[in-house]
């Protein structure tokens, strides 16, 4: 099995390639270069393991939720490559990866990925440890940080940049149930690629992003 992984949601972008298991990336913080590294990191990955786009057997992406322009780069350069080679893309929670990127060995109880989304907002997903995966405990949200609210009693893990935006605020709303922090986790394309089988996979022409509010913002 030949996949590639694209997760350019935040302003951390990652590409990862599996090769039969083996997972390769390029990634690094680098707000609005997303469309300057995209291709050139994909393309020295496939130099490296000796494969072309035509070796592919399918794509993962992050599907939001997400800056509004870095989400579309991704999208767009994966619905491009699968379009050309006619390659199914597993569409996948850009909170499911953060998730998956904060507990990559599922050992937390209870997990809260929360995503700074400008606007004095966050997105956050909630997610239990179950069965060496990260099932969605509630929809995805778009709230102020004051309004979080965690359901059951944990206790949690807290990840991403939201927190570094609105570590004040949120430090309040978690006391006493969150018992690891990590603002610096970002999600990733190896998380994308992890989670690539526990979504149905769609034919190029059906990617569509997830943005959760409509009122997006790049």
């Amino acid at each position: 099995m030949i996949r590639l992984g694209l997760e350019t949601a935040t302003d951390f972008c990652s590409v990862a390639l599996e090769v039969d298991g083996e997972v390769n990336r390029r990634e690094g913080l680098a707000p609005r270069r997303h469309a300057e590294l995209l291709i050139p990191w994909i393309r020295e990955l496939l130099a490296e393991q000796g494969v072309g786009f035509g070796d592919l057997d399918a794509l993962a992406v992050s599907r939001g939720p997400g800056g509004f322009t870095s989400l579309r780069i991704g999208l767009g350069v994966a619905q491009g490559i699968a379009l050309a080679h006619g390659l199914p893309i597993h569409a996948v929670s850009t909170l499911a990866a953060l998730a998956r990127a904060a507990d990559p060995e599922v050992r937390a109880g209870h997990v809260v990925a929360i995503l700074d989304a400008r606007m004095s907002e966050i997105y956050a997903g909630c997610f239990e440890g179950r069965s060496g995966q990260h099932v969605p405990v509630g929809p995805e949200v778009v709230l102020p940080p004051a309004k979080l609210a965690l359901p059951g009693e944990g206790p949690w893990l807290a990840a991403g940049s939201g927190l570094a935006s609105y570590g004040e605020t949120l430090e309040g709303m978690l006391a006493g149930r969150v018992t690891t922090t990590l603002p610096g986790c970002w999600p990733d394309a190896r998380s994308v690629l992890a989670l690539a089988e526990t979504v149905e996979p769609v034919p190029a022409w059906k990617l569509e992003p997830k943005y959760v509010r409509d009122d997006v913002t790049g």
